[in-house]
């Protein structure tokens, strides 16, 4: 091997295995033969492994690409059948190319694919390259894969959200439906432990800051470390709660990421037990993914520009740069490296996240490998090969070449030398036979988009290749449907919903089908109408409901209004409006809002009640018999009945008649629901027209109808 080969270790590992022996090369390739059997976990010695870094896969080359976060370079590749859209992880000693329909592994010393398993399940997993790993966890199906020798294939004991890692291969899970974060060991084959047990009602998701992983509480707006233990003390974030926040998988320079969706900001908190006030940044409207922190650097994409964003650890932006257009859907990543990258959807172009939070637009193709004709700097040109001439120049001896006998010599002087002959102009070549028509290309920008039970499958025109593409095809899992060449968008029905589907989309014309183009979409319908209930109380309406059929979404918040009212934006199933007006009626709406497996947010459909507030009023009758110091003859009870009135609020209740406006002043308290019976005022006074006026603390008066006391 030269020393500019040794000096380079981005160097194609084929332009060096070449130039070994061929004893040298048949007793590698009998080594790998033989780890590849036994499952030996180290490299081979001589066979160069990858390092450290960011795996692609490339849909079009059907190929992995390992790129050098340091050198942004593309420095080794390895052949592997897979999907469109998969991702790459890593272990130790082998990569595996994960998509919805296999997941090839393939050896990172040489570069060649094993066989491929099929996946648990077809939803998008997320990959988790840690010690003891790679995992693969499908938050759906609340399985976690872990892969590499053994492999094994876990139960999580429902849906759960993102897990997270720390450096010593542990694995922190939470499942959604129980509120309980289980633990899961380096090496272990099932989940067994969840020792903690989040607050009832509390929802939120997991981080790790310092290697030590914490549980953001969305509910509650604190943050809380995580043990075996418990939950440590609740620090407060300084944010209003919200269940829109998600956060980095780690710590950012000490600060955690958390990305509001709702409002459209990028928090930095300070996890410190006295924390500083986080840091806010306000980004522009659009849809955004992330936060992924690597190193001192966090980065969002806004779906709505294909433009990746980065800020460093004070929150002040680094870089923007588009994303390379193309078919399927990138993915933001943090790599083995710590750093960050953005694939493409089909991998042919990856964005390199510097550690100054610069942004590389890396194609993705294969690495240089030189020419291996020409010698490297510095060495002298290699000696001809046995069986091969020297260069026309070197053959001869130095001697004149000889030259057939002059049988004229003597007699006659020797003819003049014949000039040569001007070459005759050259035949006009044939046209060439004309060029067969040959299957389309694959279609362009192919993208899918979920819809309620369905799904919108979109595409660019394919190349025809000499002959008009007649048709297009669009196949998925549990079905196919063909329409017209001139089409470039079609509905797929009855899907299910909360399932992820890959539509692949293929162009035919006279001379056959060509290569398809893939997108993946998971259908989901908008939330069902809640079941509502409304009562009036205390002079205010009490909501209350129940959860609705969500679509196959995950629920965001609710969404309540009444009659003139505020909106309310509620995360739990209960809401109050106070100082509703007497005498009027009042509708109240409730509605839930939710985010699809894609990131769209659904308003779901509408339940409404209406309740009437009743109306003050005041009414008076003769009550029993009675005698008093103010009552002679005739007297007795003045029956008061007041509705309608202010809760728990003391009024004055004045008795008149036709010739005294102040018969008796007295005062009484109404209850919860705004009512009062009172009965201590009394008359005697019979022909004389009475009634009675009630004053509010504000100086309000109701009356009541007149009687004649008899």
């Amino acid at each position: 091997m030269s020393e500019n080969t040794r000096r380079n270790p981005s160097r194609k590992t084929v332009s060096w295995r070449t130039r070994l022996p061929v004893i040298a090369v048949v007793v590698v390739a009998a080594a790998a033969v033989t780890a590849a059997v036994t499952g030996a976990a180290k490299p081979l010695p001589g066979m160069r492994v990858v390092p450290g870094g960011h795996w692609v896969y490339n849909s079009v080359l059907q190929a992995a690409f390992h790129l050098d976060g340091g050198t942004a370079g593309i420095d080794a590749q390895a052949a592997v059948p897979g999907d469109q859209g998969s991702q790459v992880v890593q272990g130790d000693t082998n990569g595996y190319v994960v998509g919805d329909s296999r997941i090839s592994r393939f050896g990172k010393s040489d570069l060649t694919a094993g066989p491929a398993v099929a996946p648990p399940s077809k939803e998008v997993p997320l990959g988790l390259e840690t010690a003891g790993g790679p995992y693969l966890v499908y938050r759906q199906a609340g399985q976690v894969v872990r892969l590499g020798d053994p492999s094994a294939t876990m139960s999580a004991g429902g849906p759960i959200s993102d897990a997270v890692a720390t450096a010593d291969g542990t694995v922190w899970l939470l499942r959604t439906s129980s509120g309980l974060l289980c633990r899961l060991d380096q090496g272990a084959d099932r989940v067994t432990s969840c020792p903690v047990v989040l607050p009832a009602g509390h929802t939120g998701s997991l981080t790790v800051v310092g290697d030590q992983p914490h549980f953001v509480d969305t509910t509650d707006g604190t943050l809380r470390s995580v043990g075996t233990g418990g939950l440590g003390d609740a620090v407060p974030m300084g944010l209003s709660p919200s269940a829109g926040l998600r956060p980095a998988a780690n710590d950012v320079s000490g600060r955690v990421p958390l990305l509001d969706q709702q409002t459209n900001r990028l928090y930095l908190v300070d996890p410190a037990p006295k924390p500083q006030k986080p840091v806010t940044v306000q980004l522009p409207a659009g849809q955004y993914d992330g936060p992924v922190a690597g190193g001192s650097v966090v980065a969002l994409v806004d779906r709505s520009s294909g433009t990746l964003l980065t800020f460093d650890g004070t929150g002040k932006q680094s870089d923007a740069k588009p994303i390379p257009p193309g078919a399927g859907t990138s993915r933001l990543d943090r790599g083995e490296d710590s750093q960050v990258y953005v694939d493409g959807g089909q991998g042919t172009h990856v964005l390199v996240v510097g550690k100054d939070g610069k942004v590389t637009d890396v194609p993705v193709v294969p690495p240089p490998t030189g020419k291996p004709d020409q010698p490297a700097p510095g060495q002298p040109p290699a000696p001809p090969q046995p069986g091969t001439l020297p260069p026309a120049e070197q053959r001869g001896t130095g001697d004149a070449i000889p030259q057939p006998p002059d049988t004229n010599a003597g007699n006659k002087p020797s003819p003049p030398a014949r000039t040569q002959d001007k070459p005759a102009k050259p035949a006009k070549p044939p046209a060439p036979p004309a060029v067969p028509a040959s299957p389309p290309g694959a279609p362009p920008s192919v993208s899918a988009t979920g819809g309620a039970g369905s799904a919108t499958v979109s595409w660019g025109a394919a190349a025809e290749n000499r002959a008009a593409v007649t048709s297009y095809r669009i196949s998925w899992s549990g079905g196919s449907k063909t329409v017209a060449g001139g089409t470039r968008q079609a509905s797929i029905p009855g899907l299910t919903d909360g399932t992820r589907y890959t539509f692949t989309v293929v162009a035919v014309n006279k001379a056959g089908t060509g290569p398809g183009a893939s997108a993946s979409a998971t259908p989901a319908s908008a939330a069902s109408a809640p079941g509502l209930t409304a009562t009036y109380k205390g002079g205010g309406a009490s909501l209350s409901w129940t959860q609705p059929d969500l679509g196959g979404g995950q629920l965001v918040n609710y969404l309540v209004t009444g009659t003139g009212q505020a909106q309310q934006t509620v995360s739990g199933t209960t809401a109050t409006y106070s100082g509703l007006a007497a005498g009027k009626s009042y509708t109240f709406t409730v509605r839930a809002v939710t985010k699809t497996p894609d990131g769209e947010t659904r308003n779901g459909a509408t339940a409404s009640k209406s309740i009437t507030v009743p109306a003050q009023s005041v009414t008076i009758s003769r009550g029993a018999d009675t005698s008093s110091s103010n009552c002679s003859d005739d007297c007795a009870f003045v029956n008061v009945s007041m509705k309608g009135f202010a809760p728990n609020t003391k009024y004055q209740i004045r008795l008149s008649s036709s010739s005294n406006n102040n018969v008796q002043t007295e005062s009484g308290t109404t209850n919860a629901s705004g009512s009062l019976n009172y009965n201590e005022l009394d008359y005697d006074v019979a022909g004389e027209t009475i009634f009675v006026q009630v004053i509010a603390p504000d100086g309000t008066i109701v009356r009541s109808k007149s009687i004649v006391w008899k």
